[in-house]
């Protein structure tokens, strides 16, 4: 517990900045929430007696009236989904009907969407297990995932009745193998669906077509379980359930729950350079104000947009820190996936017990996991969403106490917009998450997998397609695989290998790179990093950090997918650099907008690495760089694009070099106005610029925008024009989704083609500057006319064409 006085000196902190003193100087808003009362509701009769006597011995004599609620539909046998703050005892909503189902011989599984929080809510429960009246010894809630030993996982199969997993365990261990599951499928009572917003674009679709498999399953045991679903606030959590599940829900969305006293604040940080009208970054004005908290012993989260960046912050900090007293400094740790799990555990307890005074973490602390109470929440940068902003401020203020939320803006074009346009935050609902079950490459997988589970008999459809539909597939797969064949009147599965295991249901490489520290003479496994982000983290020379501590890469074992690296004292950090290309592969619109044409489809995208900046730490000085030679990575996905034919253009494209800066300013403020009018994570989205018929691609050279042909080798802009145009000739801008086989983002940029280009001007009109800056097109460069004004012309043409 920190003391008291800790909790005085931060009111008194948000005194002097409300004021307009010190940092408060910078703020654009403030808005106080003042604390609220709890709101009660009865203990429903029908729950079991001896679950009411729990309650009793805990101290409860009534429920928050959104728990009431939630539970009170369920024992109804209404599917429930339950939307309501952080910290606002959601969990009860669903393990009180779970413990009400054991008493009856029934058995429950959870999902939740990783394994930190699978084992953090196992603790929980089986907490509650311990004090519950007359428990059996063999009621215990246990995990089954990757990590659980052999010994366990026949135990839980033979013997579970609260099984806690992922939905890629449930896909992947659980479905193919239900004939060892069968008592547990047989007395399925509930499904609990935890974090329900994180299941969203293709990750959701999959999931929606596991839980198709499910029922499928459940219903050849007999069994009909209940599902019940909890989220943070999204625009449509029961539409969301609703697509996930197939079925009807009951909404629980008004909270009971008692609420704090908290301040939420926006922050544009100053400008530091008026040449190029930069400001001081989000990270640097971060951990200033970190260090100001953390030294008053204030409970602090700091959220950054990169593992990379976590890193580089928690190694500033904590040198400010160890200048001071008090040991401030080994107070502090940083928390991101690739993180061994010994790790992380050793982080959660040390939040949770108030050992760790702050923590520096990537969005991996946004879910609920327990971290204990925080009195400060800062943002190093808009985190792209309304509802994930609310969730990563929901994690300070969890004692009752007074809390402080600071959301620091970026240069990027999004930030700068909700930093001056607070209103639109805090009078915006929060982003739909969408999915597309019905997405015929995802259905095909499942349905093989389905296959294998149990003999698809005739007559038998498959979610929203129907029996004909259904049997065209696997005539389909049947005619080109041959790994399904009809006999009589069931489709079966002919090959022995089970089809789940080549179903990834992220889309990620299941082999994980190694990271081995070799700095001693016995080596020992420092991390993990994911496929992709290998390629920018782990690359030869490189400087990887774990809690602030810099190691570099000596050697890439590609193959072997392990990275061999050793302490590093060279006193800098390194950033990789790298571009892409883009193939259409098949069109589904397009149409001319003269002078320009667009359209929309699939695409491959392929990620090309040319080289890294060595960046130096406490300056951010570039102290050099180094090539790269990588594999290319592909991404097949859909796609909007507009092309912008040069000849159409002749005052803007009369130099190359211009009119290469004019699309690569157009295509930043394409980004940003594409984020909000799908009202999406800016993060879901990417952009690349080229010429497809030369093959060459604008990419970012350690001097600013540069063209790369398909070699990766930098043509030069005053290179002779001899062959076909400029050096930069039609250049396309696509916008494509980050999702492997996409979501469809593309279409609906495709459909509102003006709404989409006046939204785009209007951007750049609203923003103060006057050539251009980083938050609209981009930094103004010396001998350069003005990109803004270029810009500001080539949308005034194509934002009154339909």
């Amino acid at each position: 517990m920190r003391p008291r006085q800790a909790k005085g000196e931060l009111k008194s902190l948000i005194d002097y900045w409300k004021a307009g003193n010190g940092i408060g100087r910078n703020f654009t808003a403030v808005q106080h929430m003042p604390a609220q009362a709890a709101q009660f509701g009865e203990i429903p009769d029908g729950l079991d007696g001896r679950v009411i006597e729990l309650l009793r011995r805990r101290g409860i004599q009534q429920l928050y009236s959104h728990q009431s609620e939630a539970i009170g539909a369920v024992l109804r046998g209404e599917d429930t989904v339950v939307v309501t703050p952080t910290a606002s005892g959601k969990s009860l909503c669903y393990n009180l009907p779970v413990l009400d189902g054991l008493y009856g011989g029934g058995t429950a599984l959870y999902l939740f969407p990783t394994k930190a929080l699978s084992q953090d809510q196992t603790a929980e429960l089986n907490e509650l297990l311990r004090r519950a009246p007359d428990a059996p010894e063999d009621w215990e809630a246990q995990v089954y995932d990757g990590d659980t030993p052999p010994d366990v996982r026949r135990r839980i199969r033979r013997s579970g009745k609260l099984v806690v997993t992922n939905p890629d365990m449930l896909h992947a261990a659980i479905l193919p193998h239900h004939d060892k599951w069968a008592p547990f499928f047989r007395n399925l009572r509930y499904v609990i669906v935890d974090e329900l917003h994180t299941y969203r674009g293709v990750f959701g679709s999959h999931v929606a077509n596991v839980v198709r498999r499910l029922n499928r399953i459940c219903q050849h045991y007999g069994a009909s379980p209940l599902f019940i679903t909890t989220s943070a606030t999204i625009a449509n959590p029961k539409e969301l359930a609703e697509t996930l599940t197939e079925r009807e829900f009951t909404l629980v969305d008004k909270s009971g729950a008692p609420t704090s006293e908290r301040y939420v604040c926006f922050m544009n940080p100053p400008i530091t350079d008026l040449n190029q009208m930069r400001r001081q970054s989000a990270l640097s004005t971060a951990g200033n104000i970190a260090k100001t908290v953390i030294s008053k012993e204030c409970g602090t989260i700091v959220f950054t947009r990169s593992r990379q960046s976590v890193e580089v912050m928690v190694n500033r900090l904590k040198q400010k820190l160890k200048k001071g007293t008090g040991g401030l400094d080994q107070r502090v740790a940083s928390y991101r996936g690739g993180y061994l799990p010994n790790l992380r555990r050793s982080i959660e307890r040390g939040l949770r017990d108030g050992s760790i005074l702050g923590v520096i973490s990537t969005n991996a602390l946004e879910l609920g996991i327990d971290i204990g109470s925080l009195d400060v929440c800062i943002l190093a940068g808009y985190p792209g969403t309304v509802a994930s902003t609310w969730q990563q401020i929901g994690r300070a203020g969890r004692a009752g106490d007074t809390s402080l939320s600071i959301v620091i803006a970026s240069d990027e074009p999004l930030d700068q917009f909700i930093v001056q346009n607070t209103d639109y935050f805090f009078g915006r609902s929060p982003e739909a998450a969408r999915i597309d079950p019905e997405n015929l490459r995802v259905v095909v997988e499942h349905l093989k997998c389905a296959c294998y589970e149990l003999p698809w008999s005739d007559g038998e459809s498959f979610g929203e397609f129907s029996v004909a539909e259904t049997d065209e597939i696997l005539t389909f797969l049947q005619a080109e695989t041959n790994l399904i064949q009809k006999s009589g009147l069931q489709w079966k599965w002919c090959a022995e290998t089970y089809p789940a295991s080549e179903v990834n249901l992220r889309n990620i490489a299941e082999e994980n790179f190694v990271v081995v520290d070799i700095t001693h003479p016995e080596p020992k496994v420092l991390a993990e990093v994911d496929f992709e982000g290998a390629h920018t983290s782990i690359y030869p020379n490189a400087v990887y950090q774990v809690s602030g501590v810099p190691y570099r890469v000596e050697r890439l074992d590609y193959d072997e997918r392990r990275a061999y690296v050793r302490k590093s004292d060279d006193g800098y950090y390194t950033t990789a650099m790298h571009y892409a290309a883009v193939a259409i592969l098949d069109t589904f619109g397009e149409r001319d907008v003269s002078p320009a044409r667009v359209g929309f489809g699939e695409v491959c995208v392929t990620d090309r690495f040319v080289g890294y900046k060595k960046i130096k730490f406490g300056t951010g000085e570039n102290v050099g760089y180094g090539e790269l030679n990588l594999p290319e990575l592909d991404l097949h996905t859909t796609a909007y694009w507009l092309e912008l034919p040069t000849d159409n253009f002749p005052d803007l494209s009369a130099s190359d070099d211009q009119w290469a800066r004019i699309v690569s300013g157009l295509g930043s403020v394409l980004r940003t106005a594409a984020s909000l009018k799908l009202m999406c994570d800016p993060r879901d989205l990417q952009i690349t610029i080229g010429s497809v018929t030369q093959d060459r691609w604008l990419s970012r050279s350690f001097d600013g925008i540069s063209v790369r042909d398909g070699a990766g080798k930098e043509v030069d802009f005053d290179e002779p024009i001899g062959q076909i145009g400029p050096v930069l000739y039609d250049p396309t801008i696509f916008i494509y989704d980050r999702f492997p086989g996409g979501v469809g983002f593309g279409e609906g940029l495709f459909e509102q083609q003006r709404e989409f280009m006046s939204l785009s001007r209007d951007l750049i009109l609203g923003c103060e500057c006057e050539h251009g800056c980083p938050s609209c097109v981009g930094p103004p460069e010396a001998g350069h006319t003005d990109v803004k004004a270029s810009v500001i012309s080539l949308l005034d043409r194509l934002a009154f064409v339909n």
